[in-house]
């Protein structure tokens, strides 16, 4: 099994308060972070992970630290809601561990 740090949005609520003091109750995206493991044997292909837009990209350097890298895990199987998972790390850290798992 290997342990990684999967990245999922979230929908969150924010209230802000209007000039005449009611408030206003709006809903946007956030990113986080969890901690998961998954059987290195579903892994289909690993590829450093593209912002497909720059909306995205800012609100994924505002959830986590400067310099944070993403990959992108390809998995097979049905049990998967997707077959695509970003999770943090870089290509190389995940090239390394999978080179040490196949040998």
């Amino acid at each position: 099994m290997l342990k990684i740090s999967e990245v999922y949005e979230k929908q969150c609520r924010s209230v802000t308060e209007k000039p005449d003091g009611t408030e206003q109750i709006g809903y946007g995206t956030q990113y986080f972070s969890r901690e998961c493991l998954i059987n290195e044997n579903y892994i289909v292909a690993v590829h450093p992970h593209e912002f497909r837009s720059e909306l995205t990209e800012q609100k994924m350097a505002e959830s986590f630290p400067e310099g944070t890298k993403f990959s992108t895990l390809v998995v097979d199987g049905n049990s998967f809601r997707k077959s695509e998972i970003l999770v943090i790390g870089s290509f190389e850290k995940f090239r390394k561990i999978l080179e040490n798992k196949s040998a």
